[in-house]
């Protein structure tokens, strides 16, 4: 049921047989459509009490419309005995923004951002075509915005998720840092499943860190991502390695994720002075993702390089004198 709605979100209500309400928070790649919430299947499922908040866009849930909301959804969380927060990246920032204005117990995040404001993440550039100053001014997340316990799921191997997540349990009082290593920017999919959510839910519950522990240890194993993410990790430091895992186990990624490893591989060849080889890999990433503008403008910056080089080279192999009969030639 419909319980709010504004030009920045909407609110739902599914009452289930639940002690407790989830209030989950979408991810920026699913909007409102005036009929579900992220995580609503898994709700169903386990019959659970939910508050579902989703946006309109990706907006990252403005405090004025959240503030407004939050009168809408105040008798349901009253009601409950506890209140579970819940969300992934634009969602796990509004499940730790929000913690005190809802009166959470629970916040469960994954892959969170403090803020998408770039004079704040200058060391995320991400999400900042998103911020829009009349919608998130002070929108940082802060010390007064904690209440309950709250949990951080991220990779330690992903530099800017690991960033943002220490960056926010240093602020906020109450907030477990879980690693799940090797899942990269989806570290919720890796929980992915009725069972695994409940399991989830529970431990955090309970506080039960051992338990959420060996639990991130179990579904990272046989996470889809897993591969792909051991894969791209590896170009940093171990390039050729990250060339056979490709071989090996690149046919098991999506076209996504194909697309991701060779334009950070082709970045890989560039630094290394193997120009070609990199713009072969920038002109298959361009075939995979036609519509992304960046893989274009890296292949136009490499071209133009190669034509410097090669001009380079040509002079340099040139015997004395030859440039200036060759200009005066032209001339």
């Amino acid at each position: 049921m419909l319980i709010y709605s504004d030009e920045n979100l909407e609110v739902f209500h599914r009452l289930g047989s639940s002690t407790y309400v989830l209030a989950t928070f979408n991810e920026m790649e699913m909007q409102a459509n005036g009929s579900r919430f992220w995580g609503q299947r898994f709700c169903e499922k386990a019959d659970i009490t939910a508050l579902g908040f989703i946006s309109r866009r990706p907006n990252w849930f403005p405090a004025a419309s959240m503030a407004k909301a939050s009168v809408a959804a105040a008798p349901i969380l009253r009601h409950a005995s506890e209140r579970i927060l819940y969300g992934h990246s634009q969602g796990g920032y509004a499940a730790l923004r929000y913690r005190r204005l809802l009166d959470a117990d629970v916040a469960i995040a994954f892959c969170p951002q403090i803020s998408i404001d770039p004079r704040t993440v200058a060391f995320d550039g991400r999400f900042t075509s998103h911020f829009a100053p009349s919608l998130h001014e002070d929108m940082e997340i802060a010390p007064v915005h904690a209440a309950g316990r709250a949990y951080v799921f991220h990779d330690p191997f992903h530099a800017v998720d690991r960033e943002h997540a220490e960056r926010i349990a240093a602020l906020q009082e109450g907030t477990r840092l879980v690693p799940v290593h090797m899942t990269g920017h989806g570290t919720v999919r890796a929980f992915a499943g009725t069972a695994r959510g409940l399991a989830l839910i529970e431990a955090c519950r309970a506080d039960d860190l051992s338990g959420l522990h060996a639990l991130a240890r179990a579904v990272r194993v046989g996470a889809s991502m897993r591969p792909y993410q051991v894969a791209l990790t590896a170009i940093a430091r171990h390039p050729v390695w990250a060339d056979r895992l490709h071989t090996r186990l690149g046919n098991g990624f999506s076209s996504v994720q194909r697309a991701n490893f060779l334009y950070h591989r082709a970045n890989r060849h560039i630094r290394d002075g193997e120009l070609e080889t990199a713009r072969d890999m920038l002109v298959e990433v361009i075939a995979l993702q036609a519509g992304n503008a960046g893989p274009a403008r890296r292949l136009q910056e490499l071209d133009a390089r190669i034509a410097g080089t090669s001009q380079t080279e040509f002079h340099e192999q040139q015997p004395a004198g030859a440039s200036v009969r060759e200009s005066r030639m032209r001339a």
